[in-house]
């Protein structure tokens, strides 16, 4: 309505009354443009645009922002031929509909799928996602999404809870966890590089796991990390990052060191381990004990052994047709070569002929101011020294295998592979 309006004549009036609306409804989390003044009349011009109540709305350049479900009025001072008016609009913030679309009612026992609650014309400001059984199924939230697994055989309800401006909405997804007859689990040794010529790649199953920043786009977040399956055993899975992950030296300082004191390994084991893992997932990781054998050609020492999460293959493990890889170091091998992601290249460099780059292995090289190193070829060095510059690091680590569960199968656009998941203890 329009309060303390004064018009001197009724085509004024009607100029206002088609510029502004009396009453406006509006989904919360959206905006509207609200123009009390006439493009095709310049006589009319917006001196001031108040909201009475900014928790439910506020007023920006001309637009209604709806925080919060509720009402209140924007008070706004127009000019008109030199005169001003005050007009005040009357606004009802309202929610949006909560919609759960699962797809499926049906999981099997060891099972993922992924759910996403969306609101209708509105915006939610939180979203959660609870299992009302946890022995039969778990949830877990990532980003707007529930991953909900199977666990044991049996009926569920998923209870998805949302806030829409202010106002709490819930749905529920009533599942039900069918049993399995021990399904294979979807990875596998990699094929054995026995018979591998220089040009064979890397043949095997991958997965996600864990999350890093690789495209370089910080504001989209950090990207889910592929990893090659090494091997898999009843205990352990052994993975190493398809992708060089970050460049860095091997040691800071051009100094005699060994894998045990080396710089790289406090790197991978606190702040790459903190950045690339939840702590529940970080705690799914083995503590491995690593042995570094010497050097018996150059007489270079291998060190101490340590206990590690995260560590560096060997000269002898990407020699190794166990793990897929193609027999003699010294040789090239496209089973050995290795790309970096977007944000490794900040710091490192690509082979202009190959795209590929150089990467790290913990070994010792011809003196302990050197290390081991595997070139954009694919074939091992020695004569490299710790300090030389920023090479990619590939992480290695074990995961435990009663901790895994397979989810979904993702893609990076080249490789696909499922999301381990990692059960709820």
């Amino acid at each position: 309505m329009f309060a303390n309006i004064k018009v001197k004549n009724k085509s004024e009036e009607d100029q206002l009354i088609a510029s502004i609306a009396n009453d406006v409804e509006i989904y919360a989390g959206n905006t509207l443009l609200l123009n009390p003044t006439s493009n095709t009349n310049d006589k009319i011009s917006v001196v001031s645009m108040e909201a009475l109540d900014t928790s439910i709305a506020t007023i920006c350049n001309s637009y209604i922002i709806a925080n919060n479900v509720g009402e209140t009025k924007i008070k706004t001072r127009v000019e008109i031929n030199n005169n001003i008016y005050e007009l005040v609009t009357n606004v009802k913030v309202i929610p949006g509909k909560l919609l759960v679309d699962p797809k499926t009612n049906i999981l099997s026992v060891g099972e993922t799928f992924r759910y996403r609650a969306m609101v209708s014309k509105g915006v939610y400001k939180s979203v959660s996602y609870q299992s009302t059984n946890l022995n039969i199924a778990v949830v877990r939230k990532e980003g707007i999404y529930g991953y909900v697994t199977g666990i044991a055989e049996g009926n569920v309800d998923i209870i998805v809870t949302v806030n829409i401006g202010n106002v709490i909405s819930e749905s529920t997804i009533s599942l039900t966890v069918k049993a399995t007859m021990d399904e294979p689990i979807p990875i596998a040794n990699p094929v054995n590089g026995s018979n591998y010529t220089d040009d064979d790649e890397w043949k095997g199953s991958r997965v996600f796991f864990g999350r890093y920043e690789q495209d370089n786009i910080i504001d989209n977040g950090k990207e889910p990390i592929l990893w090659r399956v090494l091997e898999v055993n009843d205990d352990t899975v052994y993975l190493l990052s398809e992708y060089g992950l970050i460049c860095k030296f091997y040691n800071d300082t051009y100094d005699s060191v060994t894998w045990e004191t080396s710089t790289i390994r406090e790197w991978l084991n606190k702040a790459f381990l903190d950045k690339a893992f939840m702590k529940y997932e970080a705690d799914a990781i083995c503590d491995t004990q690593i042995k570094t054998k010497s050097n018996t050609k150059y007489g270079s020492w291998g060190g101490n052994k340590t206990i590690d999460k995260v560590f560096l293959l060997t000269n002898k493990d990407v020699s190794n047709t166990d793990y897929g890889f193609q027999k003699g170091s010294r040789r090239k091998s496209r089973s050995r070569t290795v790309q970096i992601t977007e944000h490794a290249l900040v710091e490192g460099y690509r082979n202009k002929k190959n795209k590929n780059t150089c990467w790290w292995l913990r070994s010792p090289g011809i003196t302990n101011h050197y290390s081991a190193y595997v070139l954009s070829s694919g074939n091992v060095t020695y004569g490299h020294f710790v300090g030389r510059r920023n090479d990619a690091i590939r992480p290695a680590i074990r995961v435990k295998r009663s901790s895994i569960l397979f989810g979904e199968e993702l893609s990076d656009g080249k490789y696909k592979g499922p999301i381990i998941i990692i059960k709820d203890n």
